[in-house]
């Protein structure tokens, strides 16, 4: 079984950073263009990685399939049956560009921005609202569950974030001078590293042209209170 926590281009780990390391999780049965063999990616995926891959825009087809569908039957990875259910976002293309797509949810106050080289960004309604200010919104400040290949010792909390990416050999797949980094907690027995890391959501410049423009006529989803 391949291991979740590195990436599934390269094979190096992959502590997630939004916009320079997100994961995908196998139940959404999206096929996985580097493998060797049928399977379906269920793991993270450096940005830097998925960029530069020759294979980012079967990556980029699979991807943006997934968020438009619903719950589909998808052939299994030897085309016996029966099919496999596959657990779509439901979310509607609402603006398509030479860069990238911006995906809508219909039930909720939350978009995709997804680039054709494959990086994609999770919005939420206040990354709207600063980005029709003419702010760059930054990711939120969730804490992240990691778990690191090898026991790095109870100092792995007092290192920074570059430092961190640089023990795991990774420091090159990552821009850590833009993020606002926090060690919250290490777990030895379970090598579970939580930390926050706020970055910029640096999306295509199309994309933010757009959505400034969306912005000024959106209306927030509502729910009706129930009787």
């Amino acid at each position: 079984m391949p291991d979740v926590n590195a990436c599934q281009i390269c094979g190096a780990p992959a502590p997630p950073i939004t916009g320079q390391c997100d994961g995908v999780a196998g139940y959404r049965l999206l096929r996985d263009p580097w493998s060797s063999t049928p399977s379906f990616l269920d793991g993270n995926l450096h940005f830097s990685c998925l960029s530069e891959s020759d294979r980012n825009g079967l990556f980029f087809d699979e991807f943006t399939r997934m968020l438009r569908a619903g719950h589909e039957e998808i052939e299994s990875l030897d085309g016996s049956p029966p099919p496999l259910t596959r657990m779509g976002l439901g979310m509607t293309e609402i603006f398509s560009g030479t860069e990238c797509c911006v995906f809508q949810s219909s039930v909720a106050d939350r978009w995709m921005v997804v680039k054709r080289n494959g990086p994609w960004f999770r919005l939420r309604l206040e990354d709207i609202t600063e980005i029709a200010r003419g702010v760059t919104p930054r990711s939120s400040s969730d804490v992240v569950p990691y778990r690191l290949p090898v026991d790095l010792g109870s100092g792995v909390t007092g290192l920074s974030l570059t430092s961190l990416l640089s023990v795991l050999g990774v420091a090159d797949r990552y821009e850590p001078d833009v993020v606002e980094y926090e060690a919250i907690d290490y777990y030895s027995p379970k090598l579970l590293l939580e930390y926050t890391a706020r970055a910029p959501l640096r999306l295509p410049r199309e994309a933010v042209v757009f959505l400034t423009e969306y912005a000024q006529d959106y209306s927030p989803v509502s729910y009706d209170d129930e009787a």
